[in-house]
């Protein structure tokens, strides 16, 4: 659908990265609406926006509306506008602050979405890395949109875990769509275009992902969903700053526990012990968000017929009961030799009971 010109003016703004949501504010006061304000640039300017965003405002309108968008065409971007019901997504749009004009690529709606933000810690651990795909895979073959940063770490499992879990996820920008941050999930944020999700941002095209851009998109993350998971997040953490744009959101906030001595169980844990709900699978967020229609099987402990297995073969199981370990790990624990250890190991996987790990660490199957 073509925009209007009041639409293609709010779009001239957008493009300048120095007209902020109060500089907006103030031209719409000064002016009435976004095309007067265009129309008579640049008197009236002065005082409202920087002497800096006068200039570059200058030289976007002398490109003129109509190429301004054609360009945006070429690049595939698309827009969406605040009050637009058919393309902004409606939670956001009930934010405090929420963006006048969402550039994305992929599919965006106005449609009330379940959805759930996902966020964490950049130097994520294995177990943080693990449970974030997890739950959201299973959060996403339950119907639920994963909302997060594209960032390393935390972020990037989640994306994963929707992709593999045939699901939506929507990644949120700190910088602009042609300059994708960081460079390694390129790849993946064309996956989440193609599989039906959406890479969104407030910035212009080629906005660098400059460290103040972050904490600005975080309320945009939070924004988009429902509710919030926590997974790993350390002292001074960035993720701190999401979850505090989700409670004053309204938003229902989720912490996964971690190890008690893991510097990065320290936030979820002080958010668990503040009045933030306890997350250990998909299940705790679909029934605590009344989106379970059955109630959702909680993941079981390993149970094995330990008698039935050849002693050797249940020394490893017994050892790897409650956490993954290392080759020399097991070595110590069971005293076992190491060709004997490696038959034993051999025929666990096998048999499907073992799962190997990166650096030699391997980890019991779950069975129900």
């Amino acid at each position: 659908m073509r925009e209007s010109r009041e639409q293609m003016c709010r779009t001239w703004l957008s493009l300048c990265e120095g007209v902020s949501l109060k500089a907006r504010a103030r031209l719409l006061a000064a002016f009435g609406s976004f095309q007067a304000a265009f129309e008579r640039f640049p008197a009236g300017f002065d005082g409202l926006v920087s002497t800096k965003t006068i200039e570059e405002l200058g030289k976007l309108k002398a490109v003129g509306l109509d190429r301004l968008l054609m360009r945006l065409e070429e690049l595939g971007i698309r827009r969406a506008y605040l009050g637009d019901a058919q393309t902004y997504p409606g939670m956001l749009s009930h934010i405090p602050d929420p963006p006048d004009v969402l550039f994305y690529r992929g599919l965006l709606t106005g449609a009330e979405e379940r959805a759930v933000a996902i966020v964490g810690s950049r130097r994520e651990t294995r177990y943080g890395r693990n449970q974030a795909y997890r739950i959201a895979m299973d959060l996403a073959q339950h119907g639920v949109t994963v909302v997060s940063g594209l960032a390393r770490g935390i972020d990037t499992a989640a994306h994963r875990g929707a992709l593999d879990g045939k699901g939506r996820t929507i990644a949120v920008l700190g910088s602009g769509l042609s300059r994708l941050y960081p460079e390694e999930n390129k790849k993946l944020a064309e996956e989440i275009v193609a599989a039906g999700g959406a890479i969104v941002s407030e910035l212009p095209p080629n906005t660098e992902p400059l460290a103040y851009h972050f904490p600005m998109r975080n309320r945009i993350v939070s924004g988009l969903a429902q509710a919030l998971l926590l997974v790993e997040a350390r002292e001074k953490s960035g993720t701190l700053i999401t979850v505090g744009h989700a409670l004053d959101q309204g938003r229902d906030v989720f912490a996964l526990p971690g190890e008690v001595d893991a510097p990065g169980s320290l936030v979820p844990h002080r958010v668990i012990r503040t009045g933030g709900r306890l997350c250990t699978c998909a299940g705790d967020i679909l029934e605590d968000m009344g989106w379970a229609e059955h109630p959702v099987p909680q993941p079981e402990q390993v149970q094995m017929a330990l008698p039935m297995l050849p002693p050797d073969q249940q020394a490893i199981c017994l050892a790897l009961q409650d956490e993954d370990k290392g080759f020399d790990e097991l070595l110590a624990v069971t005293g076992l030799g190491t060709a004997g250890i490696n038959t034993a190991l051999t025929m666990l996987e096998l048999e499907g009971l073992l799962e190997p790990l990166p650096g030699r660490r391997f980890k019991l199957r779950r069975h129900a």
